[in-house]
Parts: structure tokens; sequence; C-alpha cells
């Protein structure tokens, strides 16, 4: 489910005879030419007052516009605003010519499916306002600067800048060429401790300065490196150079060179983002309760169920009847 106090979507059924109708609203417009907007039948009012148009004294207000604008939405993105305005209000315009010429030849609907939709229509609304509401109720100054006040709190870890050489191994499961590169890298790591340039090091170490094995990265928290990685690294002091950690890659030594706290953003400036937060919790804790206090009976599973199989003889047990 999604958790939104947004616009209506309307269903799969619903959204695909209208994707239809865009086809067939579009031939006639083609067909027709520019004109037939402007018919001797129809009065076309602009799109921001509260009637839309007139199609033999029958109002197409604003209401009826919004609707068709959330039907069409994905259809429409390609197209500016005045472009998406013509086609929204001539499409209203056809459903309301059509309708009413589909009555006066006593065409039928399915009028048990269109109350069909009607209710879920109505029940996917109440939902919508249930969700707001208790969107609205959990959001308060005090909630959103404790939500933010926690996330700060579990970010407070500083960011690392390292210096770090591989020594690649190929092939993991060779326990030689694994050994040949740990030694070479526990080497590495000794003659760096005794004061030798890391750099110059890993290029005679590694035998390359490439990135690939010899890189100085930027700032990084916890969850920018890989966790044995950032095991190491947040437990070694600044300007240390780690022993050989072993890696999917094979052995990496590391050169702490600076740990920097980490600045949040002000509170003011993503209070928004956290108000939504508080919200979705909200929604998810309510929704979780509804559940919880239902009796919810499920009956789209493929399995027979147990008791059921149970009463269900096997052919071996079936007793046959007497002749």
């Amino acid at each position: 489910m999604v958790l939104c106090r947004g616009r209506r979507q309307q269903s799969s059924g619903v959204y695909s005879r209208m994707v239809v109708g865009l086809a067939v609203a579009t031939s006639l417009w083609a067909a027709s030419g520019s004109g037939y907007a402007q018919s001797s039948q129809t009065v076309v009012a602009k799109v921001g007052d509260l009637i839309i148009a007139k199609v033999d004294g029958v109002v197409i207000d604003g209401r009826d516009y919004e609707l068709a604008q959330q039907m069409f939405a994905h259809d429409l993105k390609g197209l500016d605003e005045k472009a998406r305005r013509d086609f929204l209000v001539q499409y209203l315009i056809d459903v309301a010519l059509m309708s009413k010429d589909a009555q006066k030849r006593d065409l039928k609907v399915d009028e048990a499916a269109l109350q069909r939709n009607f209710n879920f229509l109505r029940k996917k609304a109440l939902m919508e306002s249930w969700l707001g509401t208790v969107a609205q109720s959990a959001i308060t100054d005090d909630s959103v600067r404790a939500a933010y006040d926690q996330v700060v709190k579990d970010t407070s870890e500083p960011q690392i800048r390292m210096r770090t050489m591989l020594f690649k191994v190929d092939a993991t499961n060779d326990e030689k060429a694994v050994k040949t590169a740990e030694d070479r890298a526990n080497e590495a790591a000794a003659r760096v401790k005794k004061g030798e340039e890391f750099a110059k090091v890993a290029e005679e170490m590694t035998g390359t300065s490439l990135p690939a094995t010899l890189k100085e990265v930027g700032y990084l928290d916890r969850q920018q490196m890989k966790p044995e990685i950032a095991k190491v690294a947040f437990a070694t002091e600044v300007g240390s150079t780690t022993a050989p950690i072993r890696t999917e890659q094979g052995w990496e030594v590391l050169k702490i060179e600076d740990k920097q706290a980490r600045k949040p953003l002000e509170f003011n400036i993503v209070r928004e983002k956290f108000a939504v937060v508080v919200g979705r919790k909200a929604q998810l804790a309510a929704m979780e309760k509804l559940r919880a206090d239902a009796k919810i009976e499920r009956m789209d599973s493929l399995e027979q169920p147990q008791d059921q199989a149970a009463k269900t003889p096997s052919e071996d047990a079936k007793v046959k009847a007497p002749n």
C-alpha cells in the first residue's frame, strides 16, 4: 500500500478505459480540426474559472477538470500547460456530448459495476482522509524536533579521510597467493610505520600507483565503507597505519589521515522532510494496530486449507460401495 495524502489515483480498470478514451478523443480532434472546440453548441471559459465549459447548458466545472487531470496525469507529462489544458477541456466536452447522445439512444451501462466502483472509490477517499488525519495529528513541533535530534544523535560518529594500498589476490581460493599477498602487505605496513612515505611504499610494494591500488579518498562515513574496513578505520588513531585487512579483493593497508565531526543540516532546512517521516511512521503504526485488532480472513491462498485437505480422502482410502 502506498501511504500518501496527495491526489487520488484511479483503479487499473478505470485507467485502462481512460487510455482508450484518450485514443478515441485524439482521433476525433485530428479529423475535425481546431474549429471543433469552438462549435455553436459550446461556450468555453478559462480553465482558472469555476465553470470550465457549458455543453448544451450542462456545466463542466473545475472539479470535473481536476478529475480528468488526475486520470491523465501520466499521459500528459510531456505537454505544456496550454496543450494540457486544451486536451482536458476538449475531453470533458466530448464526454458530455457522447454521454448525452448515448442517453438519447437508450444505451445501457452496467449499473452494478458502476456502484461497485463508486463504493471502492468512496472507501479509498475515506482511507486517504484517515491517513491525512493520522499524519497531521502526529506532526507537532516537538515530535518533528525529536525525530531530527534522534537522527543527529545516531549519526554523530565522525567521518574519516584515509589512504589505502591494495595487495590484490585474483584467485582468493589460492592459499599460496593469499599468503604471498599478506606477507607483502605486512612488509609494506611495517615500512610505513618506521617512517617511510606511504605513497612511495605503496608504489614499490604493489608495483603500481594506479587508483585501483593506491588511492586517497575524501571523508567517508561508516555506511560508505566496506564493513571490515570500517571496523578497523574507526578504531585507528589519526596518523596511524593499520595492519593488513583481509577483504574480498585481497589485503588492504590503511593510513588514517584525518577524522572530522559531521555537521548536520540546520533543523529549519530539513524540518518538512522530518515532518513527512513522522507522519508516515504514525500512519504505519496506526495501520498495524487496525490489523492487529481486526479479524482478517484471507481467501486468496492457492493451497488447499489443511482442514479441507484432511476431509478429502485419498484414492487408496476410498471405500467402494457394494454392487
